[in-house]
């Protein structure tokens, strides 16, 4: 199953104000950035005084950004967990590195929920009317206040114990909406159905904007097991308890621990412990998984350099969830049910292993490890692995989910994305970003833009990056002022809008044989500096391929080429962002769920197949019409999903008359170019441009009989990426595109 989106992402602190790590940057380093383009002289010789100011000023304002880092405290914890009850009690010893120069006063924040016992300083009790402040609301937690003995910084590092205990029970809730893309929303849970603690359960005293170590030891029921972070250095049951001690060595924003019955199967794989915890009903799926995971290790650690931890787990939770965490990804129960072990699923979870889980994201300046993460799991590994074609429909998914879902009323800078709430966020944070990511690729070439990622890991795991360090990591391995790119990319909302705004063809009178296109292209405001793949198809059966390069918003451009031109074709393959109208995207079930306007047609005798559909449509308020409302003829100012064919014959045939060329459909078969599917096994899902307004689009799902209807129904809207789909027995067998209604910067020539 292709899911629509990526359904994960990582774990971070609740504060994201955290200091870069120290970097020097002088005039010598600029020098090594001309040193490295002298390659090619006559390049260096033309950069500019201003192209040097530039680089200066990107340099500088890195300079002034990387501050010292914090303190690194270590937490060494003693938890016991009671699910029944909903119970942690715990005792939290925190020590900081020798020499370490701390503040006068340190602070730490707890759940506001949990009874604090007593508090130590160099195991002397501090009185708790003192140093604690309590909560003002339940999204607030208390704020534990320790003066330090004054000429600590010339003795010994204090020594900081915690006693509490209490009860943590948010139910998780799912997140309404057509697809389960976003996990449950819960603060942390503790209960006969699993644990789930993490930043924003405040289940340790926590210090904001600060990286630090953990020691684990936990208690919970003998049929239990915990996960955390990092490597789990002993592990005994005795006395119906399960008692287990973890070590997180490598500096974390934050700590997040699961618990559940697991049935735990590892492998050692080049030192690297290989392991899955499941549920004992999906144990059989271990082998999957576990082969999964060395696979792309091996593929990523090639790319990307050493694997920046001891362990990958795959962890089931007993709530939907796809997170990222640091030595393990957290997936719902439902996705492992499904092996998910596709790039745009696991594989995307251990890319955040370098990119968001050792490698900080600094939160302040926007995310760029969405985007980042997406290019290299969602689309780069099907360049790499797959095919070509596999890459070509990925930049398509990409450049179709940004165009469905953002509009210039509804989008956002690059800059401004933090965290995906909603489908906006995604196509912007993630699809776009992703695009982005790609162009940079295209502009500074494979060689620098793969040394520039390695250099990213190689230098700045265990420290935090935000877009300027970006910019600067590429503008420095390039040898080239990049500022233009990110201003106009990431700091600039929208996307470029571009029009063939005339042409001509005739007889090159200076070659014998040739023949000269010109070729005017216009952009609305803003203007954006573009480099477009331009395709000219001759009469011949050759091509003529082509870089134009943009700059202003109108530019002729003149082509001689050694025949007739017959077409030409600007960006043909996707390879650059752009603002396309809905007409211009292929017809599928996403240009229904994105219309403004749109309606379910369905009989109201026939709704007990389409139950699990309905529940989520009533859900969205989504308006069903009646078929006998509308004889046959069908609305045109708005998308419609039409279900339960037989019933809506007439109708459904009008509808799908745009698609008549290539699709037929029956009572309980439909035919796809010439291909016949039929029987009480298939369903399908098929979605037209309309007949009678291309800016909307008809989708059909039906199938031979209900049950086969049913097996798809609940997926529905996972399902929204494809002009048509095949299901046999609730499995995808066939699926495809069809032509948009208009086609965007595709023309036809005349003769000259």
């Amino acid at each position: 199953m292709n899911l629509s989106t990526p359904c994960c992402t990582w774990m971070r602190s609740p504060n994201h104000k955290l200091s870069h790590m120290p970097r020097s940057l002088t005039l010598r380093s600029i020098n090594l950035v001309f040193r490295h383009r002298q390659r090619n002289m006559r390049s260096l010789r033309s950069m500019s005084l201003l192209v040097l100011l530039g680089l200066i000023g990107v340099f500088a304002h890195l300079d002034s950004t990387w501050a010292t880092p914090p303190y690194v405290p270590h937490h060494n914890l003693t938890i016991a967990i009671d699910p029944q009850s909903h119970r942690l009690t715990a005792e939290d010893l925190i020590t900081f590195p020798a020499s370490t120069a701390l503040p006068e006063t340190l602070e730490f924040t707890l759940n506001p929920n949990f009874n604090i016992d007593h508090v130590r300083l160099n195991n002397l009790p501090l009185p708790l009317t003192d140093i604690l402040i309590r909560p003002d609301s339940t999204e607030e937690g208390w704020r534990i206040r320790i003066p330090l003995p004054k000429g600590h910084q010339s003795g010994p590092t204090p020594t900081i114990a915690v006693h509490y205990h209490g009860t943590v029970t948010d139910q998780p809730t799912e997140i309404p909406g057509l697809r389960f893309t976003t996990p449950d929303k819960t603060t942390g849970y503790i209960g006969p159905e699993g644990v789930y603690l993490t930043s924003e359960t405040l289940w340790y005293p926590t210090m904001s904007g600060v990286l630090a170590t953990f020691h684990v030891h936990s208690t919970v029921p003998s049929e239990w097991e915990t996960v955390t972070q990092g490597t789990e250095v002993s592990h005994n049951t005795a006395h119906d308890q399960t008692i287990a001690e973890w070590e997180i060595t490598t500096p974390s924003e934050a700590l997040t621990l699961v618990a559940n019955r697991f049935d735990v199967q590892k492998r050692i794989w080049k030192g690297i412990t290989i392991a899955t915890y499941l549920f004992p009903e999906d144990g059989d799926l271990s082998e999957q998984y576990l082969d999964a995971t060395i696979h792309y290790l091996d593929f990523y650690i090639t790319l990307l350099g050493p694997y920046p931890f001891s362990q990958f787990a795959v962890v089931e939770n007993f709530f939907p969830a796809g997170l990222g965490l640091p030595s393990y990804t957290l997936l719902g129960n439902q996705i492992i049910k499904r092996g998910y072990t596709q790039p745009y699923s696991l594989g995307h979870e251990i890319v955040h292993s370098w990119f968001g889980n050792s490698i900080y994201n600094r939160f302040s300046e926007g995310n760029w490890v969405e985007g980042l993460t997406t290019y290299l799991a969602n689309y780069y590994y099907e360049e790499a692995r797959t095919s070509s074609e596999a890459a070509l429909h990925q930049r398509e998914h990409m450049l179709f989910e940004y165009n469905l879902y953002t509009d210039a009323q509804h989008e956002y800078a690059i800059r401004r994305f933090h965290h995906k709430e909603t489908r906006i966020d995604n196509a912007i944070g993630y699809q776009k970003t992703a695009l982005v990511f790609h162009m940079l690729r295209q502009e500074v070439g494979d060689e620098y833009f793969w040394d520039g990622i390695r250099q990213l890991v190689r230098d700045w795991t265990g420290r935090h990056v935000d877009w300027h360090t970006i910019e600067h990591v590429f503008s420095r391995r390039s040898g080239r002022n990049l500022q233009w790119f990110f201003q106009q990319w990431v700091e600039r909302a929208g996307a470029p809008s571009i029009n063939i705004a005339w042409f001509s063809v005739q007889t090159d009178v200076e070659n014998p044989g040739h023949s000269v296109l010109q070729l005017r292209l216009s952009q609305h405001a803003p203007y954006y500096r573009l480099r477009l793949p331009t395709v000219i198809h001759l009469a011949d059966g050759t091509r003529h391929q082509t870089i134009t390069e943009l700059t202003s918003s109108e530019e002729t451009f003149r082509f001689s080429v050694p025949s007739r031109p017959v077409r030409v074709v600007i960006d043909p393959a996707y390879m650059i962002l752009q603002r396309l109208t809905r007409s211009q995207i292929p017809p599928m079930l996403n240009a229904w769920v994105t219309d403004s306007r749109q309606s379910v047609i369905l009989d109201e005798a026939n709704t007990s197949t389409y139950q699990m559909v309905l529940q989520r449509l009533r859900a969205q308020n989504t308006e069903i019409l009646q078929p006998s409302s509308y004889g046959d003829t069908l609305p045109t100012d708005r998308s419609l999903l039409i279900l339960d064919y037989p019933t809506t014959k007439r109708l459904a045939e009008h509808g799908l008359a745009g698609c008549e060329k290539f699709l037929h459909v029956g009572q309980d078969w439909i035919m796809i170019h010439d291909k016949k599917y039929a029987g009480p096994h298939m369903a399908w899902l098929v979605s037209c441009v309309h007949p009678d307004n291309p800016d909307h689009i008809v989708s059909l799902f039906s199938g031979g009989s209900p049950s086969a209807i049913a097996r798809v129904a609940r997926l529905l809207f996972f399902y929204g990426w494809d002009s048509y789909l095949i299901f046999e027995n609730g499995k995808v067998i066939d699926r495809g595109l069809f032509d948009p209604a208009t086609k965007h910067l595709d023309i036809s020539l005349p003769a000259a």
